[in-house]
């Protein structure tokens, strides 16, 4: 009896940590489009209705407070990605969540003019007031 109830528990052990990794995993989609056929989301929230492709049927992405909108490599705003979409036709990137169907981000392939770009933040001072080190003398 207790020689099975032993091969139980190793059983379960080693399997438990399998389930959790498969649990754990999210499977993400990217979409590679064009903004002269990919139309910009006007909210950022409810769905997105997009056809990724000529022949492709539709897909309804479902845009949150969480889904991030990138002009090059600078996070912008849902308002400011549809001004620079709405420039020409330029290339867009739709990741999302395979199974939820939720967008992650979208991110259109050009770059920010200079005066869009956000300032940098200047660097802090040292916390103890000292701003170089003391020379021996």
């Amino acid at each position: 009896m207790f020689k099975k109830a032993l091969i139980a528990t190793i059983v379960l052990c080693g399997a438990t940590p399998a389930a959790w990794s498969q649990a754990e995993k999210v499977l993400y989609t990217g979409i590679e489009s064009s903004t002269a056929t990919l139309a910009m989301p006007r909210s950022a929230s409810g769905t997105w209705s997009i056809t990724p492709c000529s022949g492709c049927s539709m897909l309804h992405l479902k845009l949150d407070a969480n889904s991030e909108y990138f002009v090059g490599r600078d996070p912008v705003s849902l308002a400011t990605l549809r001004m620079y979409a709405a420039r020409g036709s330029n290339t867009v990137v739709v990741a999302y969540e395979t199974k939820t169907q939720r967008v992650t981000r979208i991110k259109l392939g050009m770059q920010l003019d200079a005066a869009d770009v956000p300032a940098k933040q200047p660097s802090r001072a040292p916390q103890s007031g000292a701003t170089e080190p003391r020379s021996k003398s």
